[in-house]
């Protein structure tokens, strides 16, 4: 490994856009999800801990070097600048500049462990990069990773509680769908019932489990079913976090393959939204009272945030006020969005009025239905 120079993943989920980054595998061992491609012309490495610990080490001298520079609580900038300009490679600087940005910008108590599933290495290779992360940053306060829902099942109980002493403390896993046939269909490699089996054992660990739903990715044909049977996982783990990432079929993926065949029919922008409101509708907030989020662009309605018990009815209302829109309304608030106007739909007038005028213009003229949604998909298929 190069002096100076850790390695940086490609992803990290955007609740984690603040933290540090840690690579520790390399890809995706699974990599078959027909919508991902991130990982298609990757193959998977782990990472080996004493890398990995090296990583460790030199994130940890950049944060002293850095903080070395601070003075009654402001940094030296010129003194930055010239460290900066000074690193041997490019590698380097942008290494350094991550860990600046981290500590002025991020969230200094926080490192993600990338990439895809860090929970598929051995639990004790795990814990001891996990206790190292501890030992040299004693400041973080949360350590989270991805974890696909069958490697999660096949981890005992008892390694998920030594993991959970060593100090993870929360672990994304896209379950993407509660539904067997939609899991399928979108070749996961997951089933409803170890979706269940590894978020029961996340949380009896006393782990936080940050689960994904993809309103729509069962395209037409499986609306409800995609839409019921999440709802019925949610109500077995009862996850920490929902966070919604509604589907999109973009362009290149394999999905495209499964539509061009006759297989599968992606539903209209508006019915993903009906759908997200099914899977609410099917939630028991006797059984499930973590937090929804959609904490992601291309979701609809950004504005569904809330605790699926104590706010799961002002939720319902949000969305059926939406759907109770004439649909010149729904269409207008619908392109503003998808073009990327973070609004909520009662404030489009917030626009400015150049911005309005252009939404009108676009929305009036389009009557067509097929039309309509491939120019929604033309400003959507840009964000994933």
């Amino acid at each position: 490994m190069e002096q100076g120079v850790f390695q940086i993943g490609p992803i990290r989920p955007p609740s984690e856009a603040n933290s540090l980054l840690l690579r520790v595998t390399e890809n995706c061992p699974w990599n078959k999800c027909k919508f991902c491609m991130l990982y298609k012309n990757s193959s998977f490495h782990t990472r080996p801990v004493a890398e990995v610990k090296k990583d460790i080490d030199v994130m940890a001298e950049y944060r002293d070097r850095i903080l070395a520079n601070m003075n009654q609580g402001e940094y030296d900038m010129e003194a930055i600048r010239q460290e900066y300009l000074s690193m041997p490679t490019d590698e380097a600087r942008m290494c350094y500049q991550m860990v600046f940005t981290w500590l002025t910008e991020g969230d200094r108590q926080a490192i993600f462990l990338q990439d895809a599933n860090t929970m598929v290495l051995r639990p004790e290779w795990l814990i001891e990069i996990v206790s190292y992360v501890r030992e040299r940053f004693p400041e973080i306060q949360r350590i989270t990773s991805y974890g696909r829902a069958n490697t999660l099942a096949r981890i005992s109980l008892e390694d998920f509680k030594r993991l959970r002493e060593a100090g993870l403390d929360r672990i994304h896993s896209g379950y993407e769908s509660g539904s067997d046939k939609v899991l399928q269909l979108i070749s996961k490699g997951a089933t409803q019932e170890e979706e269940i089996i590894g978020g029961k054992k996340v949380k009896a660990a006393g782990i936080e489990l940050s689960i994904y739903f993809m309103p729509g990715v069962g395209g037409k044909a499986l609306t409800d079913e995609n839409a019921i049977e999440t709802a019925k996982v949610i109500n077995e783990v009862n996850p920490d976090f929902v966070r919604l990432r509604t589907f999109i079929l973009r362009t290149g993926s394999l999905m495209e393959e499964l539509r061009d065949s006759g297989m599968y029919e992606e539903q209209r922008d508006i019915d993903k939204l009906v759908e997200i409101r099914k899977m609410l509708a099917h939630i028991d907030p006797n059984r499930a009272n973590g937090k929804l989020t959609s904490d992601h662009i291309i979701n609809l309605l950004q504005e569904v945030i809330g605790y699926l018990d104590k706010d799961l009815t002002w939720m319902l209302e949000y969305i059926d006020s939406f759907l109770a829109l004439p649909e010149k309304e729904q269409k207008r608030y619908q392109l503003a969005r998808r073009m990327g106007f973070p609004l909520d739909w009662k404030y489009l007038y917030r626009l400015q009025p150049q911005d309005q005028a252009r939404v009108e213009e676009m929305s009036k003229n389009i009557v067509d239905e097929k039309e309509w949604e491939t120019l929604l998909h033309r400003f959507t298929d840009r964000y994933i």
